[in-house]
């Protein structure tokens, strides 16, 4: 019996996005967790799939934050 219905191999990325704009007339930039491999994966996991993403991060803000929304919506990071 395998452990994962499904791995997935690619791009776990942040989409910036604007969100208003600053009082000295700057955009204000969202960060949003985003890449196909895992947006598949998350949304195989809420039909009822084992899930896990095979990847690399950076040990960065950005990675910390990829690595909890992708572990949220319950993607096993731990291959």
């Amino acid at each position: 019996m395998s452990r994962f219905d499904v791995c997935a191999l690619g791009g776990l990325l942040i989409d910036f996005a604007e969100n208003g704009t600053s009082s000295q007339g700057n955009p204000i930039m969202e960060a949003n967790p985003g890449g196909a491999p895992c947006n598949v994966l998350a949304m195989l996991n809420k039909l009822g799939y084992k899930t896990a993403f095979i990847g690399k991060i950076g040990d960065d803000i950005f990675g910390r934050q990829l690595k909890k929304a992708v572990e949220k919506v319950g993607v096993n990071t731990d291959v």
